[in-house]
């Protein structure tokens, strides 16, 4: 049977939006992370802005071996990775058509990079002992870019899928972000409780 979904897709308004503001808070991460880890460098004794108590600290990110998880720092992934969205988004504001290869491709990259960043919330919460705010920022980011992403290709046919899931993501397509909530929801709740110090910080001006 031949495959008679379109060859080229246009995401929704929405979808574009969501990218580029989830790739820009990413990019903000990534870059503040980046310029601190020079400061760092260059000054072994700087105190970061970001280094708020034992339990928030971005040096400690820095200096740790999951901080360099490939041989170099891990903010300049996201300095390379984090436009590739904003494009995506600033093409589909723009009403650009783009092949289901291109959508796979960059789809792929995003799952890449939600496993990339669920497993540095992991590290840092389980065996680090605290978070990263900067960090933090990049993780939500992600959280909020991927299921609505995944939930219109599969439903639009913008990405390859069974027929069956993709006539349920095409019910649910506007409605990716409920999974996404639920994931940032899971992560805040088990950095409540797994670093007890985090709360106690937050709310202790109350």
């Amino acid at each position: 049977m031949n495959d008679t979904r379109p060859a080229v897709h246009a995401a929704p308004i929405w979808l574009g939006v969501l990218l580029i503001v989830t790739g820009a808070a990413g990019l903000l991460g990534a870059f503040s992370l980046s310029v601190e880890r020079v400061e760092l460098l260059l000054d072994p004794q700087h105190t970061l802005g970001c280094d708020l108590n034992p339990f928030l600290t971005c040096s400690g990110a820095m200096e740790s071996a999951q901080g360099s998880a490939f041989g170099f720092p891990n903010p300049f992934i996201g300095l390379m990775a984090f436009p590739a969205p904003i494009i995506m988004g600033a093409l589909t504001l723009g009403r650009v058509a783009m092949p289901r290869w291109v959508w796979t491709v960059f789809s792929i990259g995003v799952l890449g990079g939600l496993v990339f960043v669920l497993w540095l919330a992991q590290q840092s919460i389980f065996f680090l002992g605290f978070v990263c705010p900067w960090c933090f920022l990049v993780w939500m980011a992600m959280y909020a870019m991927s299921f609505p992403l995944w939930v219109w290709g599969f439903g639009s046919g913008a990405l390859p899928a069974p027929s069956g899931l993709r006539r349920t993501a095409a019910k649910v397509s506007s409605w990716g972000w409920v999974l996404s909530l639920a994931l940032a929801v899971i992560v805040v709740v088990t950095i409540m409780v797994v670093l007890p110090g985090i709360p106690r910080f937050l709310f202790s001006g109350f």
